[in-house]
């Protein structure tokens, strides 16, 4: 954009916009201290603050003994349990061992008669009734607990009906407060965006103009990434309006200057030809005129083999003229003549090739 300023003029340039993002960078900063305090004004809620703890307490106390008592069945489950495991294994290893003693044995030898392998048969069915003990003591032990789970089902749901109860008024509690936080976050982001707006609107192109965008930098941050996200959701309808809104006023925004720029060109072409060329901005004639474009009406202007284009052809405005003193063709826009130095004099360079 300012390929063509004098290079301390360029340095400036690029150095004002330098001050005008850091200036942006600590205000954001600044303010992000601030809106991060703005929560320690009040408590958020907790779900602990809605729990009816006399209530639940009375409960607790009234079934307390039960669960100790079921808490005492697992506890003997769980050594039933262990130890049923253990008969299980002990009596795999000696059924395997017993298996493999008898293929050992004499096929000629009446087994089944012989004491030692009876004993052994007798160890192990007394190794299995051991383990139905243990599995019908299980079983006993379960029909004690559902019995006990049976009597305490009631007061489990009023215990569970309380959770709901405080868990709904959280809720609520817990919207409530994000209301306030988002109120207390629009109070603080609605007047930096209304002295953006009014900064923007009378001061952009003043004197202090880096401040100014550095300022609006800092009020569009805030606007989007202290405000916008903590929007109230109802369903996400207020998000999805407001950024329709937002579309909608920016759409509007874009389709009017759209028409406030092509009314302007209309009447710049309508101009004459040296209050036109007054109107454009030097460094922009320059730009313009290197990118192949009109600086009038910023329409591409075609090279034509074997033709000097020296007017555009979508708009007449002149391009290229003639010096006065040498005689060489140059950029209608210099303020000198680029080969011998002399001022350019538009009412006697009318004449161009």
């Amino acid at each position: 954009m300012y390929t063509q300023l004098r290079g301390p003029e360029r340095f400036f340039r690029f150095g004002q916009w330098a001050i005008a993002l850091l200036f942006a960078f600590f205000l954001i900063k600044v303010g992000a201290s601030l809106i991060a305090d703005l929560p320690l004004l009040s408590k958020s809620p907790t779900p602990e603050d809605f729990v009816d703890h006399a209530a639940n307490q009375k409960i607790e106390l009234l079934i307390a003994p039960q669960r100790k008592q079921i808490l005492a069945f697992e506890n003997q489950q769980r050594l039933l349990s262990n130890q049923l495991n253990t008969s299980r294994e002990n009596y795999a290893k000696d059924k395997q061992s017993f298996d493999n003693w008898r293929a050992a044995r004499n096929s000629t030898e009446q087994s089944d008669q012989n004491p030692e392998v009876v004993a052994k048969a007798r160890k192990l069915d007394v190794q299995l009734q051991m383990q139905q003990q243990l599995e019908d003591k299980i079983k006993q032990i379960d029909q004690q607990k559902l019995v006990i789970e049976e009597n305490i089902r009631p007061q489990q749901q009023q215990l569970a009906d309380l959770e709901v109860i405080a868990n709904r008024a959280y809720e609520t509690a817990l919207y409530k407060d994000s209301l306030k936080a988002f109120g207390i976050r629009l109070l603080f982001v609605a007047p930096l965006l209304a002295i953006a707006i009014w900064l923007f609107r009378q001061h952009r192109k003043s004197q202090q103009w880096p401040f100014v965008w550095g300022y609006i930098v800092f009020a569009l941050f805030a606007f989007f990434f202290e405000l916008v996200p903590y929007l109230p959701s109802f369903g996400g309808y207020i998000r999805y309006g407001v950024g329709a809104a937002l579309t909608f006023i920016g759409g509007k925004a874009l389709i009017k200057s759209l028409q406030n720029y092509l009314e302007k060109k209309s009447l710049e072409q309508a101009a004459p030809q040296e209050e036109r060329k007054h109107e454009i901005r030097y460094e922009k004639a320059l730009e313009s005129m290197a990118r192949g474009q009109c600086p009038g009406c910023d329409r591409a202007i075609p090279a034509i083999e074997g033709v000097q284009v020296n007017f555009c052809m979508h708009c007449g405005l002149t391009t290229y003229t003639k010096c006065h003193a040498c005689g060489l063709r140059h950029n209608a826009f210099y303020p000198y003549c680029p080969t011998c130095g002399v001022p350019a004099n538009d009412h006697k360079n009318k004449k161009t090739s």
